[in-house]
C-alpha cells in the first residue's frame, strides 16, 4: 500500500460483495475515493460457494472501477465474515535467570507456539495474531519489556484462524482476477478493534451481533 495512492478492499459479505478504493494520506488518514454494493449468489454464510459467478463478478466490477480511476490494481485487502472461527489464546513462557529480555526471546516464543498452534489446528489458517498481555517476574506491563532484566517473562498471545478450505477458495477467487491479497482480515476483529478504538475502550468487552441468518 502506497500513500496517496488508490487501495481496493474487497468485502465479501454474505449474499453480496462489497468494494471500496481507498486512499492514505501522509499522516494515515484515509478517505472513500469510490464504493459499490453488489448482489452475489455466489456467497452464503461468509463462504465462496460458487468461485466461477464471483469471479466473473470481480472481473467485471473492479476492471469498471480501474477504467473509472485510471488506476490498475495489482493487490487487495479482502475482508470475510466466516460463520466460525477459532479464537485460541495461548501463554508462552522463557526463564531469564536475571538476564535481560531481548526480540530473540519475544520472536522464539511467537514462532514456537505458532508452530504448535498450525500442527494442531491443521484444518484451519492464521489470519489475526496479536500480543495481549506480557508480565515480567508477576508484574503485568502495558508494553513490550524489551531490555528489562527479570527472572521470569511470560506472553499471552491471541490466534485468530478461519477454516483453510475457506481461504483456498477464496483465494482462488482472486488468483482469478489475477490480484494478490495482500491480508484478510475477518469482520468481526474490524468491527471490535473500531470499536477499542472509537470509544478508547481500555476494557474487555463482547460483541453480540444477531443477523436474519446468523
Amino acid at each position: 500500500m502506497k500513500l496517496n495512492e488508490p487501495y481496493l478492499v474487497v468485502d465479501l459479505n454474505d449474499n453480496k460483495i462489497i468494494f471500496f478504493v481507498i486512499s492514505f494520506n501522509d499522516n494515515k488518514d484515509f478517505k472513500i475515493l469510490k464504493k459499490i454494493i453488489l448482489e452475489s449468489a455466489g456467497i452464503q454464510n461468509g463462504h465462496i460457494i460458487d468461485i466461477e459467478i464471483v469471479s466473473q463478478l470481480l472481473k467485471k466490477t473492479i476492471g469498471k472501477i480501474e477504467e473509472d480511476i485510471n488506476f490498475f490494481f495489482s493487490s487487495a485487502t479482502v475482508i470475510i465474515n466466516p460463520n466460525k472461527i477459532n479464537c485460541l489464546n495461548v501463554s508462552g513462557y522463557k526463564k531469564l535467570n536475571g538476564s535481560q529480555v531481548s526480540n530473540e526471546d519475544i520472536t522464539y516464543i511467537l514462532n514456537d507456539i505458532k508452530k504448535i498452534i498450525l500442527d494442531s489446528e491443521n484444518n484451519y489458517s492464521l489470519v489475526h495474531l496479536f500480543n495481549s498481555n506480557f508480565s515480567l517476574d508477576s508484574d503485568n506491563l502495558e508494553n513490550l519489556p524489551i531490555g528489562l532484566f527479570g527472572e521470569f517473562y511470560n506472553q499471552n498471545m491471541t490466534f485468530f484462524l478461519a477454516n483453510k478450505n475457506v481461504i483456498k477458495n477464496i483465494k482462488s477467487v482472486f488468483n482469478n482476477c489475477r490480484l494478490t491479497i495482500e491480508k484478510i482480515i475477518l469482520k468481526s476483529f474490524a468491527e471490535g478493534v473500531n470499536l477499542l478504538s472509537v470509544n478508547q475502550l481500555d476494557k474487555n468487552f463482547t460483541i453480540i451481533r444477531l443477523e436474519e441468518n446468523r
